[in-house]
């Protein structure tokens, strides 16, 4: 394990220097190989004679025009530049707690990164110096936590390092003896991860998301049972957006199933966090993860960066509470993307969390609420009457904190309001006020006509 002894000893910002000294001695380099072939061409361009040493010359000028030694040092010297300029932001962001944080709150650091609080004075069975104890305790629990992160990331950037640099090593002994030949293969500079390794600096990258589809879309013919099926189960869609208008979004994405033309659909998701607890808690814990990732990339010296994360399933006790969102999207796919900002000791990020689901039946599966089979819808899938789709919403929130303090539970203190649009809501509390007898519809670009 990385120790901080070893952290305080090592220098990376001479591996800065160092590629930067190599980007200086490519370029000139370069050069100089540039003008040896241009002169090599001009003196044999008039040549009437000697024909084999013309030959011969040329074959220099294109063996100093066709090496790629400029194209392993300047990817050697990045290796130098980048390795060494995070791991001496590693080290920097280490030594601020070694020898600040943890001093000024009186705890004692390990070399291995254990830090240990002071005890509060007190004689036993003080209730309050019980307390304060604990929250020493948790002081130090947390600087230990971000220290030994800290730790993991430089003996892991040191490695990383090794290998990068060894394989540019590698390749100029292999166009020593082939100057011409191919480009060897060099390691790719992998994007900072953070410690739970899910979310990575750089632009937004959408995951994949699985059709699983277990009723084949038109694989079987459709009879006067599957007509008179359909009559019933219209009957109960033009019911329940006539009478239970608290199902506004599951019957707008159940209308566009028997739309039958599969394309891709919007719900509300600032609707649905407002109206479900359980869809309030994942987003909430979705942007208090990206929280802790953006404070980690902070306090490794990033200060203008993207950052995107990957997918995660909310099910299981975030499955949704309400049966309107249930039937809307019930377990679904979520992730989040955001920009972050640090200007002195402040961390600002603007992070949006994606939901994205399949909006289909599956074999052997009830409806929460009716108890109705699967089945039953999944058949008009086989028959091809109705069709599923993929659906998808979205929500921003602004969060900001102190560095070294992200949230990291509950409701984030510091967010921004979502955007109300009137005209897809119900009622005063959010749901249901439709615009101008127009039942709502989650995505005014897909889908049916609604019923007036």
């Amino acid at each position: 394990m990385t120790t901080i002894s070893h952290v305080r000893g090592c220098l990376p910002s001479t591996m800065v220097d160092f590629g930067k000294a190599l980007d200086t001695g490519t370029t000139e380099f370069t050069k100089q190989v540039g003008n040896m072939s241009t002169a090599v061409d001009k003196t044999t361009a008039n040549w009437k004679g000697a024909a084999s040493s013309a030959a011969t010359a040329g074959k220099i000028s294109q063996r100093l025009t066709g090496t790629r030694i400029d194209e392993i040092v300047t990817a050697v010297a990045d290796y130098y530049k980048t390795y060494g300029g995070r791991l001496d932001a590693t080290r920097t962001a280490v030594l601020k707690i070694v020898d600040q944080s943890a001093p000024a709150a009186g705890m004692k650091v390990a070399d291995d990164g254990t830090v240990t609080a002071p005890k509060y004075p007190g004689v036993p069975g003080d209730i309050i110096a019980q307390l304060m104890q604990n929250k020493l305790d948790g002081q130090a629990s947390w600087l230990q936590t971000q220290l030994q992160e800290l730790l993991k990331e430089f003996g892991e950037g040191e490695d990383q390092a090794a290998t990068s640099i060894k394989s540019g090593v590698t390749a100029l002994a292999t166009l020593k003896n082939t100057p011409t030949g191919p480009m060897p293969d060099l390691a790719p500079i992998p994007p900072p991860v953070s410690p739970d390794g899910k979310y990575r600096i750089g632009d937004p990258k959408e995951p994949f998301l699985k059709h699983d589809d277990t009723f084949i879309y038109n694989s079987k013919d459709g009879n006067f049972s599957d007509w008179l099926a359909k009559q019933k189960w219209q009957a109960k869609l033009l019911g329940g957006e006539y009478v239970k208008s608290d199902f506004d979004d599951a019957t707008a994405l159940y209308r566009h199933y028997w739309d039958n033309n599969g394309k891709k659909m919007e719900f509300d998701y600032d609707e649905a966090y407002r109206e479900d607890k359980n869809i309030r808690n994942s987003v909430d814990s979705e942007v208090n993860r990206a929280a802790m990732a953006a404070d980690y990339f902070a306090r490794t010296g990033n200060t203008n960066f993207k950052i995107t994360g990957d997918p995660n399933t909310v099910a299981g006790k975030n499955y949704p509470a309400t049966e309107n969102w249930q039937k809307a999207i019930g377990g679904h796919q979520q992730w989040s993307h955001a920009n972050v900002r640090v200007e002195g000791n402040r961390v600002t990020m603007d992070v949006t969390v994606e939901a994205q689901d399949y909006y289909d039946f599956d074999k052997g599966k009830s409806d929460i609420g009716t108890k109705a089979k699967d089945s039953e819808n999944g058949r008009f899938t086989e028959i091809g009457w109705a069709k599923p789709f993929e659906t998808h919403g979205t929500i921003t929130r602004t969060v900001s904190w102190d560095v070294g303090q992200p949230p990291s539970s509950g409701v984030v203190a510091e967010t921004s309001n979502p955007d109300r649009n009137p005209g897809r809501e119900d009622r005063s509390d959010g749901r249901g006020d439709g615009d101008d007898g127009r039942m709502p519809d989650n995505d005014r670009n897909t889908g049916g006509a609604r019923p007036k």
